[in-house]
């Protein structure tokens, strides 16, 4: 059995032992949390390193280079005319990929699947609603 001296020795040294150590161990906790920060912003950056690599791999090539210059400039080859429609509906324009600047989708059809389907839908007028309703008259 301890005496009451024995305990308070014990109990004081305790105390002491924690007052001495709980600033360390905040600082070694703060230091993880830090260190979690760091790992996590080092995978950003090696997922952003990677997606600049893949970008300029594609900014090599001849086809993503023509792509993005009639995109985004307008540009056309010789002997080819350039229309610019002025009340698109994002709905209607065609799917673009991202990495390859091609048309995705039914327009990406070939140019005869194109003018097939365009004569068989103006043969069928039906088909199609237009998207105003004539007004009903009295």
């Amino acid at each position: 059995m301890m005496n009451p001296r024995r305990w308070v020795a014990l109990c004081s040294l305790s105390l002491l032992l924690a007052v001495m150590l709980l600033p360390t161990l905040k600082s070694w906790y703060d230091q993880q949390q830090r260190l979690d920060e760091l790992h996590a912003q080092v995978s950003e950056q090696q997922e952003s390193v990677a997606q600049l690599r893949r970008e300029k791999h594609l900014w090599s090539t001849d086809e993503y280079v023509e792509a993005q210059a009639r995109k985004r400039l307008k540009f056309v080859r010789p002997g080819e005319r350039s229309y610019t429609v002025a009340d698109t509906d994002a709905a209607d324009a065609p799917e673009v990929d991202p990495e390859t600047g091609a048309v995705k989708g039914q327009d990406s059809q070939p140019w005869y699947d194109q003018v097939a389907s365009s004569v068989k839908d103006a043969d069928d007028p039906g088909t199609h609603v237009p998207s105003d309703p004539p007004a009903a008259q009295p």
